[in-house]
């Protein structure tokens, strides 16, 4: 449960973790990221879910739709070998120092604070090989991609899910921003995680997505979490730094300083 600190929910605009500068793609991010930032601010409403006496006994007389069956179903994608090549192709491009013609809103976020060739960017391409031939051939063979997918699958959940990969991004970027990554987290702690971003979805905002938009957000969000873990474990001292730094500069892009929350069974919180 997302438990915010009663003085910083009064304001998000006076909040330090949202005065950074706005980029171009300021309002692409917003129209195209999941809301984050309210699933914080409105945490106290969360805690309060179905415990409003007035219309309890009216709930119990009626069979609504479950809202999380029917946003489950709306963020699930069917795979287009066209969407694939493109974020595999917008990758390859960023990895391999150059900036990409068209690239996914978390790839333009990303390049703001680690631009192609930066030191951060080497970090995740030597994870796929030296040089674009070499990386591009991994992507296509999609062997990270693969088992990112098996791990996902052993905690019960999907990377053809958009909740499902946005929870995994937010774990373990949070994880690695703070200075440690665990490859495992008690499924509670998924779960909790996962709920409180679809509680604060807009059905309607989920349903006007197009499959090809849902799978370019996914499987960007799903790579990068997977090269960022890859890269992570083989790391050393200094560059684990670069990394944490890096992750911690883009949770601030999309409106999350991480090292000002924590993360328990009970989901992320303020410190």
């Amino acid at each position: 449960m997302i438990r915010p600190i009663l003085s910083l929910a009064v304001g998000m605009a006076a909040l330090p973790m949202f005065a950074i500068p706005t980029p171009a793609f300021a309002q692409d991010m917003i129209n195209n990221l999941p809301d984050y930032t309210s699933a914080w601010v409105m945490g106290d409403l969360m805690q309060r879910r179905g415990r409003d006496s007035g219309d309890k006994a009216d709930r119990k007389s009626r069979k609504a739709p479950d809202p999380q069956a029917i946003l489950t179903t709306q963020a699930t994608y069917t795979p287009s070998a066209t969407v694939r090549s493109k974020v595999d192709g917008a990758f390859t491009s960023y990895l391999a120092g150059q900036r990409p013609a068209s690239a996914p809103v978390l790839l333009r976020a990303l390049a703001e604070d680690s631009p192609p060739g930066s030191a951060f960017a080497r970090l995740l391409a030597a994870e796929l090989g030296n040089g674009e031939d070499a990386i591009r051939r991994q992507l296509q063979q999609g062997q990270l991609q693969s088992d990112y997918g098996r791990w996902l699958t052993s905690m019960g959940y999907s990377d053809r899910n958009l909740f499902d990969v946005n929870t995994a991004f937010l774990m373990h970027s949070w994880s690695i921003a703070n200075g440690g990554v665990r490859t495992r987290y008690p499924k509670i702690t998924f779960g909790t995680v996962r709920d409180d971003l679809m509680n604060q979805q807009d059905p309607g905002r989920m349903a006007g997505r197009s499959n090809a938009l849902k799978q370019e957000e996914a499987q960007s969000f799903a790579l990068f979490t997977a090269l960022l873990v890859s890269a992570w474990e083989n790391a050393d001292t200094r560059e684990r730094s670069v990394l944490s730094r890096g992750v911690a500069e883009l949770g601030k892009r999309i409106g999350i300083d991480y090292r000002r929350v924590r993360l328990s069974a009970d989901g992320f919180g303020f410190r």
